[in-house]
């Protein structure tokens, strides 16, 4: 009987700044209090055994990814078609400083929606399907582990639950947010958990 791939997906914890602001391609540390976040789900995760991990290039993704993969003695890859969505002009600002009508745009329903400046919310989500497809093309009956971004994270969810992207937002991700999908050919993917707190 096939095994199924089991993938974690991890978003990283709290960063430096402005704790609401876009920060998509960005490439901003971890806070203090981010680093505390991932290193609570690091110790919760040296008790999986993961055959590969891998992490957007972005160092809030990044710097974890590398100290996890040493210490568990696995594979690292550096994925680019998971950095998060790069916002342009909106990069670095609040809610406050954007334009609320484009905003609200945004929000409502990303499909077809570009911010100045930045990626296509399409384009970033066919990169996302792509890398996923590509990253798990020789797969078998592994578990992995893909420490990202949430708009990432909900665009994979999305796609694996066959949800509407234009309903992403509903999903709630905080920081250092931890979920668990199980893949079986044949099979529709199933959500195993999500927004796991550490034990």
């Amino acid at each position: 009987m096939a095994e199924p791939v089991i993938v974690d997906l991890l978003r990283h914890g709290e960063v430096e700044g402005t704790q609401w602001a876009f920060r998509g391609s960005t490439d901003v540390p971890l806070s203090a209090e981010g680093l505390a976040q991932m290193n609570r789900v690091g110790e919760a995760l040296n008790s999986v055994q993961f055959s590969s991990i891998a992490t957007s290039p972005l160092q809030r993704c990044r710097l974890f990814s590398e100290s996890l993969s040493d210490s568990h003695g696995v594979q690292l890859d550096t994925l680019h078609e998971m950095r998060e969505m790069d916002f342009g002009d909106w990069e670095g600002k609040g809610s406050q400083d954007i334009d609320e009508t484009l905003l609200k745009q945004f929000w409502s329903t990303p499909i077809g929606f570009c911010p100045p400046g930045g990626d296509s919310f399409d384009d970033f989500s066919s990169r996302i399907i792509q890398g996923w497809d590509q990253w798990l093309s020789d797969a078998d009956g592994e578990h992995r582990l893909l420490v990202a971004h949430g708009g990432v994270i909900r665009v994979l969810l999305a796609h694996l639950l066959n949800m509407p992207l234009a309903g992403i937002w509903r999903l709630h991700l905080p920081y250092a947010a931890w979920a668990r999908v199980s893949l079986l050919e044949g099979e529709q993917p199933r959500l195993l958990f999500m927004n796991r707190e550490p034990s």
